[in-house]
């Protein structure tokens, strides 16, 4: 082989390899994964005990008296809430819509979510059908004449090796009427439930550091800033955790249908009715001529 044709399979080479280095750098985070540290029921509560899902999902965050005072009002409001409903009463209150919106979706959601990592797009598609955008080409933030707030904000960032760094604004509450009431964070319910632990303000902005611990455990070290609503950034912490009794996404509504009954806390698959009728293939149909079954 001369030089010029050794130089010229050297440039494949190398073209090859930094072609597999591109799509094969990002971390392989593929599968479902679910939030650890409390079981969700269908009712808009827990399992356990309130307290005991607080300490357990580290819930303190620097809240300014002001507003300490006003989740505190919120907080007595939904224990008489739950008090009624342990007498046999309905006050009403529990969670019926399917949208947890952003940061509820990362801090307490009981959703399975899959993440899906391109070279310039990082994709976290939940079971309610929710989905977060992270872009990770170099764009900056949407500019203030195009942004306006939704309840999974405007999500920017970039890999460092293999964790990824998110920076999240404009976020707003789906539970709230206005974008100035802000963004209510639970530990589960709405704006208006006793498990409000903060609410933050529209001004709001939120830095995460996703990361793989082990193969069966993300990491998502969260820091939310809001000078408004906070006496100093929190910092908070969740741990997501590999679903094995389901091996692909299985989409539910919150509170459960007959094939996906909640169990436990968990969303489960069930098998059809006896009395349901067995699945047709498309082309199996009966035509239009046919006549009707009799």
């Amino acid at each position: 082989m001369n030089l010029r044709r050794l130089a010229q399979a050297a440039a494949i080479l190398l073209g090859c390899v930094a072609s597999m280095g591109a799509s094969g750098g990002l971390p392989d985070w593929s599968g479902q994964w679910e939030i650890v540290g409390a079981t969700p029921d269908a009712t808009g509560g827990f399992n356990q005990s309130l307290d005991e899902v607080l300490k357990t999902m580290q819930w303190s965050p620097p809240n300014n008296p002001e507003l300490q005072a006003r989740v505190d009002k919120i907080v007595a409001a939904e224990r008489q809430r739950l008090e009624a409903v342990n007498r046999g009463e309905d006050p009403g209150g529990a969670v019926r819509a399917c949208t947890f919106g952003y940061p509820l979706l990362m801090l307490d959601s009981p959703l399975m979510f899959e993440v899906l990592p391109t070279p310039k797009e990082t994709t976290l598609i939940f079971s309610s059908r929710e989905i977060r955008h992270v872009y990770t080409d170099g764009r900056p933030h949407t500019a203030k004449e195009d942004l306006w707030a939704t309840p999974w904000g405007d999500s920017i960032g970039h890999w460092e090796g293999q964790t990824l760094v998110i920076d999240t604004i404009a976020v707003k509450s789906p539970f709230a009427s206005s974008e100035s009431e802000g963004v209510a964070v639970l530990a589960f319910g709405d704006v208006e439930g006793a498990q409000t632990i903060t609410i933050l303000s529209p001004q709001a902005r939120f830095i995460e550091r996703i990361r793989m611990i082990d193969k069966d455990h993300l990491e998502d070290q969260m820091t939310v800033i809001d000078p408004t609503s906070f006496t100093a950034p929190w910092h908070v912490r969740r741990t997501y955790q590999r679903v094995t009794h389901i091996h692909r996404m299985v989409y539910e509504d919150c509170e459960g249908e007959d094939r996906n009954p909640i169990v436990n806390g968990k969303f489960t698959l069930a098998p059809p009715s006896s009395g349901a009728p067995p699945a047709t293939a498309p082309n199996s149909a009966p035509s239009a001529q046919s006549p009707p079954p009799q």
